[in-house]
């Protein structure tokens, strides 16, 4: 009995091109300090093209706005175009990091440290993770 490739493997063309999804699970130790830099980031010019201001809600936790996620407080993000208003909690933050990096954003990770990597980490990044936290998705950029 011959036993011959089948599928992907027929040909070599098919091994060169051909793509494999693996769904990878690792844990992440994310510090108050991660949060106030992402947030920071966000806050300065990640989120501004479609947020017209961000709000502490209640008092100030922190010294500045963008510490009041990672001190369990909230935010209110007032969108530029609509008369809406979007809720910011920590809880929120976190499923949006979660979702971020379930959307292949491993280049963002340390995963033998369990931490982010900030070196390839921009505004563009918090700004993702603040609309996977509100919206479950990038709506907006």
């Amino acid at each position: 009995m011959e036993l011959k490739p089948s599928g992907v493997f027929a040909s070599k063309q098919a091994t060169k091109n051909q793509t494999h999804q693996l769904k990878v699970s690792f844990g992440l130790n994310v510090t108050r300090v991660d949060i106030d830099d992402i947030m920071c980031s966000a806050l300065e010019s990640g989120i501004s093209y479609w947020c017209s201001a961000a709000e502490v809600v209640g008092k100030y936790l922190g010294e500045h706005a963008h510490e009041q996620i990672s001190l369990g407080g909230t935010l209110m993000l007032h969108d530029s175009e609509e008369n809406k208003k979007y809720e910011l909690t920590l809880d929120k933050f976190l499923k949006g990091l979660k979702l971020f990096l379930e959307n292949g954003r491993f280049d963002h990770v340390d995963i033998e440290n369990e931490r982010i990597d900030f070196g390839n980490f921009d505004s563009v990044c918090a700004d993702s993770i603040v609309q996977f936290a509100l919206f479950g998705e990038t709506i907006f950029g």
